[in-house]
C-alpha cells in the first residue's frame, strides 16, 4: 500500500514538473513572439520615416496661358498675306539677351521636307492661335516674298543658339560633375526665353529652371559648349514641370487602376481558396 502511494506521489511531482516546464516555454515561445513583432513594429516605423524624409513634397507647377513650349512653335505654320501656308518654322534662335531674335523657317514646295531655309525677324511675325489650338506665326507676305529672303546659315556645329540644338542636349552643371538632359524651352508670345525643362537625373522628372541658367560659350571655331550654371544638388530643390493638370491626373488614375486590379486579384485569389 506504501509502495502505491509513494509510486502515486512521484507521478504527481513528475507531472507537475512537466507542466511548470511546459508553461515556460510556452511564455518564452509567447515573449519571442512579442518581441519578435515589436521589431517588426519598430523596423517599419523607421522605414516609413526614411520614405518621409527621402521623398519630399515638391512644388509642381504648369504651362501657364501665353507661355508656349517651343518644341511645339517648331514646325508651325507660317501664313500669308493671302491667308494660305507660305512657310514652316524650322527653328528659333535666341540672342543673348535670352529673347527669341530670329524664326528660320522653310518655304517653297515641300516646306515641310527640304524648301528653302531663311531666316526673318521674330518682331515681323505675329503669333497666332489656330482651330486646333496649335500655335501658328501670320506676316504680310506673300510665298514669292518670302522665296526671297536670305538663305539662313548655321554657325558652325552645335550652335546652342538654336532651340533645335538645345533640345535634346545634355548639358553639364557647373557646380558638379552631373549633367542633365534639356527637354524643352518655354518662351512667351512676345518671344522671351522663359524657362528650361530639364530632366532631373536622379528623380526622372522635368525640372523647370529660370532659362538664365544656361550658360553657352562659343569658342574661335563657332563651336558652343552648353552648361547648366547649377549643380545637381540646385535642381532636384527646383519645381517639378508639367505641361498640363491632366498629366497629373492620368498618372493617377492609372496608379489607381493598377492597385484596383492588384486588389482584385487578391480578392479571385482569396475566394477560390475559401471555395476549395
Amino acid at each position: 500500500m506504501k509502495k502505491l502511494m509513494i509510486t502515486a506521489a512521484a507521478s504527481a511531482l513528475m507531472f507537475g514538473a512537466a507542466a511548470c516546464s511546459n508553461e515556460t516555454e510556452m511564455n518564452e515561445a509567447a515573449y519571442d513572439t512579442d518581441t519578435a513583432e515589436m521589431a517588426q513594429t519598430e523596423e517599419t516605423d523607421v522605414q516609413y520615416a526614411e520614405a518621409d524624409t527621402e521623398a519630399p513634397d515638391y512644388e509642381t507647377v504648369y504651362l501657364v496661358s501665353g507661355n508656349l513650349s517651343a518644341g511645339e512653335i517648331v514646325g508651325a505654320k507660317v501664313i500669308g498675306a493671302d491667308g494660305e501656308d507660305i512657310a514652316t518654322v524650322d527653328d528659333l534662335l535666341i540672342g543673348e539677351n535670352g529673347q527669341v531674335e530670329t524664326v528660320i523657317f522653310r518655304s517653297g514646295d515641300f516646306i515641310d521636307l527640304a524648301g528653302m531655309k531663311g531666316s526673318l525677324p521674330y518682331s515681323d511675325l505675329d503669333m497666332t492661335m489656330v482651330e486646333d489650338g496649335d500655335p501658328a506665326f501670320t506676316i504680310s507676305m506673300t510665298e514669292e516674298d518670302i522665296q526671297n529672303v536670305a538663305e539662313f546659315d548655321q554657325e558652325g556645329l552645335n550652335d546652342y543658339r538654336l532651340v533645335s540644338e538645345m533640345i535634346g542636349t545634355t548639358a553639364d552643371f557647373t557646380n558638379s560633375d552631373d549633367s542633365a538632359r534639356i527637354n524643352d524651352v518655354i518662351v512667351s508670345e512676345d518671344g522671351e526665353a522663359l524657362y528650361a525643362i530639364v530632366g532631373d537625373p536622379i528623380l526622372g522628372e522635368d525640372r523647370q529652371i529660370g532659362f538664365d541658367m544656361i550658360m553657352v560659350e562659343q569658342d574661335a571655331d563657332n563651336n558652343d559648349t552648353i552648361m547648366i550654371n547649377a549643380s545637381s544638388e540646385d535642381l532636384e530643390m527646383m519645381p517639378v514641370f508639367r505641361y498640363e493638370q491632366e498629366d497629373m491626373d492620368m498618372s493617377t488614375d492609372r496608379e489607381s487602376s493598377t492597385d484596383w486590379d492588384d486588389a482584385s486579384d487578391e480578392d479571385d485569389y482569396d475566394t477560390m481558396n475559401d471555395n476549395g
